[in-house]
């Protein structure tokens, strides 16, 4: 009997998934394999509440797969380095002739993975490796020089080309009336994290749902929408897209299918989406091209030698949402609370901490990673990066939010700022912005600015361009 073992990775789902498609029709019996590496989780900060995340889904997931006569089975390898002994034992014990998996682009699965190959080589167990991890592989994105893209707008352009080359397209359930699957029970109760956050929704349904009402209802008016927190106007499905619950494929197919030409036509909701998910897959694409990025350096990599500030007091202050600054306290204490934040949030108190506090991105990139229940390296790293100016396609150094106008722009009743900042429940929408302005803070219970955005902003200008002055005289 011709067997095959399918490796589920950061592809948790059962449907748009190109390895088991492939596995189910050419194979008389089908195994899948989760490697449990709860080292490895630590390793990369994972957030208590990502870590259940996977064990939700893991449960679901064996379910579904067992609809299509798949067995799930987990093995326990603590981290990279124990993987490919054991995943080849794990095959060796199934007499399985093949090996399946989707392509992960960082540099440490990269290493893990050539060294599965290796093993699976030597030991006559054929190995192939499919791409559903992005919209379009990384590896077919070039510039007309035959090199790889480093700003995202010339990239985007020729994504969105080859895309409309061949749209993805909803794939067909194989099966074959020989296979058969029985229950494997497994108990993950060892490995689940004590977290406050709630559990956030992993079933089929659940997702069908989100995805369906995001596209049907929410993304035509997305552009409008997008920025402001106090309105539900995201999709909200980051955290199923990161362990791959939900494909970026299988959203590219429904958002065309919905609404045809629209979703290539800028100037709509719609395509605004679209260009989200092209972000998503940049970052791997730059992963996948420039591994140093992946090692704890900067894109430009001069900047390796920028001296930022250590105030730990700074980083604690805005870790716990105390730095004074109301929109930026409210976001940090929404991310603790649920593992999640907004994107617009992102982009401001990840400016607010690069720019105003001039403390070192690596921190802030782990503590996200700490926090987030859709905690994704690649995206996250490059959105740390692009904050901190050192990224590729990175906001240029002196162009910096003021924290101030950004709140009144985009929660310009107070709305989202009231719900996690309590203290200042009482402040009209004019003073909530700066409340130190206007009453005394202390006495409310909430906190004066630990910087002045004048005097912070100055400085972090001066700092860059004396480095810049310096590199430059240096070369």
């Amino acid at each position: 009997m011709s067997a095959a073992v399918v490796w589920l990775r950061n592809d948790l789902r059962s449907q748009w998934h190109s390895p088991l498609d492939y596995a189910i029709a050419n194979h008389e019996q089908v195994i899948a394999v989760y490697c449990l590496t709860p080292k490895q989780w630590r390793h990369y900060h994972y957030a208590a509440c990502k870590i259940n995340l996977i064990l939700d889904r893991l449960d679901v997931v064996r379910d579904e797969l067992a609809t299509r006569q798949v067995n799930l089975i987990l093995i326990d390898c603590d981290d990279f380095s124990a993987l490919p002994d054991a995943l080849l034992a794990f095959c060796q014990s199934h007499k399985a002739e093949a090996l399946y998996f989707n392509a992960e682009y960082e540099w440490d699965e990269r290493v893990r993975d050539k060294r599965v190959k290796a093993l699976c080589s030597e030991n006559s167990i054929k190995v192939a490796c499919f791409h559903d991890t992005c919209v379009v592989r990384p590896d077919l994105v070039m510039s007309k020089q035959q090199s790889p893209y480093k700003m995202f707008t010339p990239y985007f352009n020729t994504w969105l080309s080859i895309l409309l080359q061949a749209l993805p397209t909803p794939q067909t359930k194989a099966n074959k009336a020989k296979r058969t699957a029985k229950e494997v029970p497994f108990d993950l109760t060892s490995y689940r994290v004590k977290t406050e956050i709630n559990p956030w929704p992993v079933g089929e349904s659940d997702i069908s749902q989100a995805l369906q009402q995001f596209i049907l209802e929410k993304a035509p008016d997305y552009a409008e929408n997008r920025d402001y927190p106090a309105i539900d106007g995201t999709s909200q499905i980051s955290h199923l897209l990161s362990i791959g619950a939900l494909s970026a494929r299988q959203c590219v197919a429904q958002l065309v299918q919905a609404h045809h030409h629209q979703a290539t036509e800028p100037g709509n909701g719609v395509y605004v989406w679209l260009k989200e998910i092209a972000w998503r897959d940049f970052y791997r694409y730059v992963m996948f091209h420039f591994p140093h990025v992946a090692k704890n350096q900067p894109f430009q990599q001069h900047y390796h030698y920028l001296k930022w500030s250590t105030n730990e007091a700074h980083f604690l202050a805005w870790q716990d949402g105390k730095t004074g600054y109301p929109i930026v306290d409210a976001a940090m204490r929404a991310l603790k609370a649920t593992g999640w934040m907004h994107n617009r949030l992102r982009m401001i108190v990840a400016s607010f901490y690069c720019k105003h506090l001039f403390l070192p991105w690596r921190w802030a990139e782990d503590y996200f990673m700490s926090q987030l229940v859709d905690g994704d390296f690649a995206s996250n790293n490059g959105g740390w990066q692009w904050s901190a100016s050192v990224g590729t396609d990175a906001a240029p150094y002196f162009r910096i939010f003021n924290p101030t106008n950004q709140s009144q722009k985009y929660d310009a009743n107070g709305e989202f700022i009231k719900r996690w900042v309590p203290e200042l429940k009482n402040l009209s929408s004019k003073h909530i912005h700066q409340p130190h302005l206007h009453a005394d803070v202390l006495k409310l219970g909430y906190y004066l600015p630990i910087v002045d955005h004048a005097e912070s902003v100055a400085r972090t200008k001066r700092e860059f361009k004396q480095f810049i002055e310096m590199s430059q005289q240096s070369s």
